[in-house]
């Protein structure tokens, strides 16, 4: 009989839609291999039945939302797994494909495992310490990995523009710099600014989204992803690297990745040198192994005008639209999008 899997998607996060459309690919792939169990998450944190039909029909054109109304509530049981209506799921596999808070950050993780389900991707440890960018360049820097200058400031304490601009002075990081939260992905919330005037309201939109903030300099270079996957088993590999072409976007921003994709370009495998390439193919599954990743990951680099590689930050589940990196980069080793879901779930279960 074939393996059941529950995918879940939505969730309380910026990335409420791109999370929707993600699970519908893996749905609309794995469904004829896998009996599939669609479950929603909704923007309040209900968990809900979805069809099948309903998830797999989503795209990036729709941008997706889940709401409660007309659907049976899902429940779970420590140590006892899925249920709906009061009948146990019997799922073999769980597959979160969720992104940001409340998804990809442990807290679900966690929940799974206390529900004693088998899940794909990252254990607790490393989607906590990756969603947090600040906590991630501490374990980074400390695996002796470099990563872009910059400052931690707790917006919970109050924020004093000129306090801030005396530490990067201090810290001699030069504008324009990079303002982010320190929880998130998809860059929501991420300003660049590029004078001193910038600052305030790009430290206002970034404490929308969490309390810890980062500045961190402009790097001047090129943005670079490398993909990792460990299958059950065996040592983590990297695919060859990618590059992101700004064409009229400032940085590789929510918009340019999913509202407008002409803004920048994706190219796979980027232009680069042999011993280069192969340096971020290294550097990336150092970091895989420096946060204790599993079964997948995609570590974004810069990669300066001197050469000098720094690492951006670490997404555990990296987005699995049709125009998502991380399935694109397999697709040019030939692996097919099909193949690498497979070994995901395979590997979890």
């Amino acid at each position: 009989m074939k393996k059941k899997i529950a995918i879940l998607c939505g969730g309380k996060s910026g990335e409420h839609s791109i999370s929707c459309v993600s699970a519908g690919s893996v749905a609309k792939t794995l469904k004829e291999d896998y009996r599939i169990v669609p479950v929603g998450i909704t923007r309040d944190g209900k968990w809900v039945s979805l069809s099948l039909e309903e998830l797999c029909s989503w795209s990036l054109k729709s941008l997706p939302e889940i709401r409660p109304e007309g659907r049976e509530e899902i429940s779970l049981k420590p140590a006892g797994g899925l249920y709906c209506a009061g009948e146990n799921l019997d799922v073999d596999v769980v597959f979160p494909v969720l992104h940001g808070l409340g998804g990809e950050d442990g807290a679900v993780q966690g929940f799974l495992e206390t529900c004693g389900l088998p899940y794909v991707g990252c254990g607790i440890f490393a989607s906590a310490a990756c969603m947090d960018k600040h906590y991630a360049k501490l374990i980074l820097k400390a695996s002796g990995l470099k990563v872009a200058k910059g400052i931690t400031l707790d917006a919970r304490m109050g924020i004093e523009i000129a306090g801030v601009l005396e530490k990067l002075e201090e810290e001699k990081i030069a504008w324009p710099v990079f303002v982010k939260p320190a929880w998130g992905g998809s860059s929501v919330g991420v300003s660049r600014a590029e004078k001193k005037e910038d600052l305030a309201p790009a430290l206002k939109t970034a404490e929308k989204v969490s309390w810890r903030i980062l500045i961190e300099e402009g790097v001047r270079g090129r943005e670079i992803e490398c993909a990792v996957l460990q299958r059950k088993g065996e040592r983590p590999m990297a695919a060859l690297p990618g590059e992101i072409i700004p064409e009229g976007a400032a940085f590789y921003d929510y918009e340019a990745k999913y509202v407008n994709p002409s803004l920048c370009s994706v190219k796979i495998p980027a232009d680069l040198d042999e011993k280069t390439g192969e340096e971020i193919r290294r550097q990336a599954v150092k970091a895989f192994e420096a946060v204790d990743g599993r079964e997948l990951m995609r570590v974004d680099f810069f990669l300066r005008e001197d050469g000098q590689i720094l690492i951006n930050e670490i997404n555990t589940m990296p987005g699995f639209t049709e125009v998502s990196m991380y399935p694109l980069a397999w697709q040019k080793l030939g692996m097919t999008y099909k193949q690498i879901l497979i070994d995901l779930v395979e590997s979890a279960v």
